[in-house]
């Protein structure tokens, strides 16, 4: 080892460190000054942190190997282009405004780690018990935001989220699609010595094939989150969990949770559609917008079909409808249903098309306007 090129190799990484810092501490200060001229508006664009995402990918993936030996550059892997800056504007948005964020606890849920992934780390994690607790808070403005999922891709909608829209008057301001990805994971280094696997019943489902094929005779127990299962496999001897990779950062003293396999579900597209709600409707300028809307129909023939004509007429996409009985029904209407949608457009910009619904619909309701990220 040459010590000497080592300790000039560090030198240069110090300075280089001083220089990033520098750089931040001017971003942190026009930050500052964006949040002056918003004069209070949104502080979470997610198309606009998206789009410089995007671009910066673009540029990191331009480097050549050529320019690289030239001039000392390393090109990044894009996904930690994504990390860095998720956590810049995390950072940024917290110079801000303070932000909490309530989400189905406890702290290590997939539901938890979406909410990093969509916001970053710089704000209040807030982790509630059940669903009615999340939008009880963002409706009391206990907290800023809430997370919660409309659907997942193997197992469809969450119910009991859509019917709580009509309990609580928050409104939808953002989507997250989030990979559900399903690990082993042990204190243990040898599978073969894992004896009992603690995890969430849809998990234990999910992953099932895999763990008949490789634990034969570990005993599968059911837990209420992927985080609680998490720490009761922390805690025991030959025990293991299956859950989120970033799970090994639960750790008891020196000892900390391993992966010891990934991506171990039967099905590799596992993604959960998560809704960003919050007490106020969106103020930001959408470049794609997407509009989840809910209405019930009049009890007369054809009702239905005349509001798809009415929305087909002006040319507005319909990409998602379904729907289920009525939380709160008419009375005397024991089968009232209640249909859910989502538009490819801003129906607040189609103040003819929602008048003309209103003739077969005892009632509409605009659950959000947010950038469709699909």
């Amino acid at each position: 080892m040459d010590k000497d090129a080592l300790l000039q190799l560090r030198e240069k990484i110090n300075t280089l460190d001083d220089e990033l810092l520098a750089l931040l501490h001017k971003r942190a200060y026009l930050s500052k000054e964006v949040a002056k001229a918003k004069q209070g508006g949104t502080i979470f664009y997610p198309a606009r942190e998206k789009e410089i995402i995007v671009r910066l990918q673009a540029l990191n993936s331009a480097l050549q190997e050529t320019d690289s030996a030239k001039d000392g550059r390393q090109k990044l892997p894009a996904e930690s282009i994504a990390h860095i800056w998720t956590e810049i504007f995390s950072c940024s948005r917290s110079l801000q405004k303070k932000t909490s964020l309530a989400f189905l606890g406890p702290v290590g849920t997939f539901s938890h780690f979406a909410g990093q992934e969509l916001m970053g780390k710089s704000l209040d994690f807030v982790p509630c018990p059940d669903f009615n607790t999340i939008f009880a808070k963002v409706h009391a403005g206990e907290v800023q935001c809430g997370l919660v999922p409309l659907e997942n891709s193997l197992q469809g909608t969450v119910g009991q989220c859509l019917d709580l829209f009509e309990e609580y008057p928050v409104s939808i301001i953002a989507e997250h699609y989030s990979r559900i990805c399903q690990c082993l994971l042990s204190k243990n280094t040898d599978l073969a010595s894992i004896e009992v696997i603690y995890s969430h019943p849809q998990a234990l489902m999910q992953s099932h094939v895999f763990l008949q094929r490789n634990c034969p005779k570990a005993k599968l127990v059911e837990m209420s989150s992927t985080a609680e299962a998490a720490k009761r496999a922390l805690a025991e001897e030959n025990a293991g969990t299956v859950g989120h990779e970033r799970l090994t950062e639960l750790c008891s003293g020196d000892v900390c949770l391993q992966v010891l396999a990934k991506d171990i579900a039967s099905s590799k597209e596992n993604v959960t559609r998560f809704a960003l709600i919050a007490k106020e409707q969106n103020s930001v300028l959408l470049k794609n917008p997407k509009t989840s809307f809910t209405f019930t129909v009049v009890d007369k023939a054809g009702a239905l079909s005349q509001v798809l004509q009415i929305i087909q007429a002006n040319d507005v996409n319909l990409s998602k409808l379904e729907s289920r009985p009525a939380y709160n029904r008419l009375e005397g209407s024991a089968w009232q249903y209640r249909f859910f949608a989502d538009a490819q457009a801003d129906l607040r910009e189609k103040p003819d098309l929602m008048q003309a619904l209103k003739e077969f619909c005892y009632d509409i309701r605009i659950l959000g306007v947010y950038e469709s990220l699909l």
